[in-house]
């Protein structure tokens, strides 16, 4: 009888982790070491609609980049919809976790590993019998959580993770990890963990500015903005939001130590708008859809600094920049090779092999 491939989980407790970021880079780290590798993330949380199909963010674009034959359909078999929760709690509800176990066989023929990337995290779906904990035992599959460290949870997500996995849990990789805290983390946590809790630490990855970046494009298409100027610098980046609600003096001084950060403000606060024009800020989100001075305008087009129009008020607009910055994608080619420069640097690969049940490469 033929060994099936090996199964390996990585999933998130908390989310906002960087999960995506960090399956993408090991699948193609995996499929760059010769294996055959099937990709699956049974529970979408980030839809998408590509024609008449509707799938999720993650699935498409991981099966573009790793140039997957199998369809989207069995790559991610069920979508987090408010449809989905209006079926589930119907009389006659679907077999979803039948679903996933047929997807699961078409994705995994001929595979030597199956990487599956769970949902926004671990707990999600668990109303429609496919969170994670069940995939893991169903799939007999090998878990590694990506864990976003934090001081005030610096090790409970993880112990709570081995409370529901059990010794399926087999490793943590902490990801965006502060400085000021890497050698905390390195030197004293990864010990303690290994010591005590028998909990390997396969890597800590630092906080990266790269990578933390968004295109003005991307916040353009996630705020549904209309651009109203600096169309030819759309490729600008940005790593935060600052909210232009002070006077003018104080705010070009926080500018210039913020400098590559978007500025929301009200389409009617010409003198913010120029101080960010003249400090040299990244973009301009203007809110209340506010039309501004056609100076700002031009001056805007001079500098090649985007300027966005939303109707959403001011702390409206920043509230979605923030949230696009924390679920920004890692598909940028510049983005995925930073993702491979980390993983080579920070990620333990002989031990990630021996723990998933893989032979090792050179």
């Amino acid at each position: 009888m033929t060994e099936g491939p090996k199964v390996v989980y990585l999933v998130s407790e908390q989310g906002f982790s960087g999960l995506h970021t960090i399956s993408l880079g090991i699948a193609v780290r995996l499929r760059r070491l010769g294996f055959r590798l099937g990709y699956m993330k049974p529970l979408g949380n980030r839809y998408r609609k590509e024609g008449d199909l509707l799938t999720d963010d993650d699935a498409y674009e991981t099966r573009k980049e790793l140039g997957l034959d199998e369809d989207l359909k069995d790559i991610c078999p069920v979508i987090f919809t408010a449809q989905l929760v209006r079926e589930a709690l119907s009389e006659g509800r679907p077999d979803y976790l039948s679903k996933v176990r047929r997807a699961f066989l078409r994705v995994s023929e001929g595979k030597d590993v199956v990487l599956l990337q769970g949902p926004l995290a671990a707990a999600q779906g668990a109303f429609l019998g496919i969170s994670s904990y069940r995939l893991a035992r169903e799939f007999d599959a090998v878990v590694i959580m990506v864990e976003k460290y934090d001081d005030a949870f610096f090790v409970d997500h993880l112990l709570c993770a081995r409370d529901a996995f059990g010794e399926r849990l087999r490793a943590v990789i902490y990801n965006m990890v502060p400085a000021v805290r890497h050698s905390f983390v390195k030197e004293t946590l990864s010990p303690y963990l290994e010591e005590n809790e028998k909990i390997p630490v396969l890597g800590v990855i630092p906080e990266d500015r790269p990578m933390k970046a968004v295109s003005v494009r991307e916040l353009v298409d996630g705020l549904r903005g209309e651009v109203l100027a600096g169309e030819d610098a759309l490729d600008n980046q940005f790593e935060g939001v600052l909210v232009g609600a002070m006077g003018p003096e104080h705010a070009i001084s926080v500018f210039r130590k913020r400098k590559g950060q978007c500025v929301v403000t009200g389409g009617d606060r010409s003198d913010i708008q120029l101080a960010a024009l003249e400090v040299g800020m990244p973009c301009l989100v203007l809110s209340g859809n506010l039309y501004p001075s056609p100076i700002i305008l031009g001056k805007a087009d001079e500098l090649k600094i985007p300027v966005i129009l939303v109707p959403d008020d001011t702390l409206g607009a920043a509230e979605k920049v923030d949230l696009i910055l924390k679920t920004s994608r890692t598909h940028d080619p510049r983005k995925l090779a930073r993702v491979d420069e980390l993983l080579d640097m920070h990620l333990d690969w002989g031990r990630f092999l021996r723990i998933a049940g893989l032979p090792p490469r050179p």
